[in-house]
């Protein structure tokens, strides 16, 4: 919605507001008349609805000048409005005329706006229940086959109108308007035939039951989202119809008339509010505003009249109700903003709340998604989304609107993405499903830091879920390992050394030689097992380690490789001291290096290089062969995915450069605080 259409709107709705109290401001002149009061005679029901529809309407058709819905809401408040004054105005001057004593009318065509007026109800009225529930909330049908309902309601409206419109003005069943005698322009006329208005009565209540029924047949129909705004709608419409249905019964039938104004605008904002049905946040704000001053304005002209109206004159009470328009209707912007701006305009609330959903979170995936969900409440938009890296990690709404079937946000003119630093550092994108307001990016500035922590502090605990699980995973393919070496291998191993033992012992006193030799097969095979554990412990951790440190623990390995390849071991003397784990895996890495410099690159020469990093607390490996690499992808197995395993396992960083024709050179840096 631009600005010069808001502006329009707003002077649009200022002037059914001015037309409403200017009817309040003759309503003490009429009261001293003799004219009945404006609760009895409709006209605060015609106030209440001229606000309650004509406002929201107007600020519809601004940002939408094609919607149907908003059009009909700005005929009714039109209508009302209009009917309104003009009524006000024919009262004052057939009155005053009157009681002049000379028969005639007090101010210039009086009787015809009277006329007008009486005419004007009846399209206002109707239009609601009929056309009005049939297009709502899309502004259409909801199939073809309703289409003999809405002819049947513009056939009952165009015949209600026109028969008021044929009838004298005194036709109004409302006491005490007019003075005695009056008879009013068109007095010989009696409005249509009877049979004619017999089929224009059956066409409105046809198209009354047949709108309230396309209400339920949309509800059934919808998704859940939908049937959530409708189920509002549907129940004000019911509560309308019933309403006036009572006022016809009761004594004090013309209030529940003017109540009856109020539960369909009423589930309309709740509609828009709370499900952003057209998404008209700014109308919102302003029709809540204009209707809250309607009743406010009501309820202080009827306080000043019955209190102060004999005392300070009927000009005086208009002039107090009328000072007091402005400051009630920066109170009710204020309060309307609050309920649809959410905590838009109160930056240390939407902190404040911000900062109690981060510390009721869970899981690191559930902080993210309260997070999205706060920010979504806070700024009253319709989709957020928190991005890293690797794409959508939380999000809250769907993007496009409830009714809207893709949720993931593509690069668009309609989103707003907000950078989220951390230490200068980018860790995600906020996503948001809508553009916003200046005011509204000064408050997402002062909540992105905040953010910008959940998503740091989900990422480290995604870092951490993950290594945890690669740690389980390397873990179980140790034990693995162990169980298949000792069930295969050492197993059978000694179940056949126990038959041996037992082939001897039967042999001593029959066969000593035999038994002699099954004895030396059995020492050798024994001494043989004995090297199959110590193999299967030094996978554990070679003894080397223990005894000769990395570095000689790798010049032992390297000569084991003597005539294939030619290993040479670089280490400063003054390498610090390492944790067994980091050493452990430096040996490991190094070794599955050498074995793939032998076997895949084919080299002849090997350099394995130990030292310090230039980042404090960092040990770096590098193995470089002069080979012709390893690159073939069907060489890339099980020793390099192992090798990066455990440089990642440690928070490390693994690095291979692989040139055909100019060797293989590995880097791998592994930080020395290890937990």
């Amino acid at each position: 919605m631009t600005d010069r259409s808001v502006r329009r709107a707003a002077m649009a709705a200022g002037t059914l507001l001015v037309l409403v109290i200017g009817t309040l401001v003759v309503e003490p002149r009429l009261r001293q008349l003799g004219v009945t009061g404006i609760v009895e005679r409709f006209d605060a029901f015609r106030a209440v609805a001229a606000l309650s529809f004509g406002v929201p309407g107007l600020f519809v058709v601004a940002q939408r000048p094609g919607s149907r819905v908003g059009w009909v809401m700005v005929a009714v408040g039109t209508s009302q409005g209009l009917g309104l004054a003009l009524g006000a105005y024919g009262l004052l001057g057939i009155n005053v005329g009157f009681n002049g004593g000379d028969g005639d009318s007090g101010l210039p065509g009086d009787d015809w706006a009277m006329w007008v007026s009486n005419s004007l109800w009846v399209p206002a009225y109707l239009l609601v229940p009929t056309i009005f529930l049939l297009i709502f909330p899309d502004g259409r049908l909801p199939s073809r086959r309703w289409w003999p309902a809405l002819a049947a309601a513009y056939a009952g409206i165009g015949v209600n109108t026109l028969d008021w419109m044929l009838r004298p003005v005194t036709y109004e069943q409302v006491p005490g308007l007019f003075p005695q005698g009056y008879a009013g322009v068109l007095a010989g006329l009696t409005g249509v035939p009877d049979a004619l208005m017999a089929v224009g009565m059956v066409c409105t209540i046809g198209a009354v039951l047949a709108a309230v029924a396309s209400l339920v047949c949309r509800y059934r129909s919808a998704g859940e989202e939908v049937r959530r705004r409708l189920q509002w709608v549907l129940a004000a419409a019911l509560l309308t119809v019933t309403l006036l249905g009572v006022a016809l019964v009761v004594p004090w039938g013309p209030v529940i008339v003017t109540l009856a104004a109020v539960p369909l605008p009423v589930a309309v904002s709740v509609a828009v509010v709370a499900h952003r049905l057209w998404d008209l946040d700014l109308l919102l704000s302003r029709a809540l505003a204009f209707g809250a001053v309607t009743m406010l304005l009501l309820g202080a002209y009827a306080l000043v009249a019955a209190t102060l109206g004999n005392a300070i004159g009927a000009g005086a009470s208009a002039l107090i109700v009328a000072l007091a328009v402005h400051p009630l209707y920066l109170r009710a912007s204020a309060a309307a903003n609050r309920l649809v701006y959410g905590d838009r305009e109160d930056p240390a609330r939407a902190l404040r709340r911000l900062g109690v959903r981060l510390s009721d979170a869970g899981a690191p995936g559930d902080l993210l998604e309260r997070v999205a969900a706060e920010v979504g409440r806070v700024l009253r938009i319709h989709y957020v989304a928190v991005e890293e890296p690797d794409g959508i990690v939380a999000s809250w709404g769907r993007f496009g609107g409830p009714d809207a079937a893709e949720s993931r946000p593509g690069e668009s003119d309609t989103t707003e993405r907000v950078p989220l630093l951390y230490q200068g550092e980018r860790v995600g994108t906020l996503v948001l499903g809508e553009r916003l307001r200046p005011k509204d990016r000064a408050l997402l500035a002062q909540l992105a830091p905040h953010v910008a922590v959940a998503v740091r502090a989900h990422r480290l605990g995604a870092d951490l879920e993950r290594s945890h699980g690669r740690l389980l995973a390397a873990r179980q393919e140790e034990r693995d390992r162990l169980l298949y070496e000792l069930h295969d291998g050492l197993g059978p191993t000694l179940a056949a050394l126990a038959l041996q033992v037992d082939r001897g012992r039967r042999l001593v006193d029959t066969d000593p030689e035999g038994a002699k030799q099954v004895m030396e097969e059995l020492s050798g095979r024994i001494r043989g097992t004995v090297e199959n554990v110590r193999a299967i412990v030094n996978d554990l951790r070679p003894p080397p380690l223990d005894t000769l440190g990395l570095t000689g623990a790798l010049a032992e390995l390297g000569r084991g490789f003597a005539g294939d390849l030619q290993v040479e071991v670089e280490a400063p003397p003054d390498l610090p001291a390492l944790p067994p784990p980091v050493e452990l895996a430096a040996y490991r890495i190094a070794a599955e290096a050498m074995t793939n410099a032998v076997r895949h690159a084919m080299a002849s020469r090997c350099t394995v290089s130990l030292r310090a990093g230039d980042a404090p607390g960092v040990l770096e490996l590098r193995v470089d062969d002069d080979g012709v690499g390893v690159g073939a992808p069907v060489r890339h197995g099980f020793g390099l995915a192992s090798m990066r395993r455990r440089s990642e396992e440690l928070n490390g960083t693994f690095e291979l450069l692989d040139q055909a024709g100019a060797g293989t050179h590995l880097v791998v840096r592994l930080p020395l605080a290890v937990r």
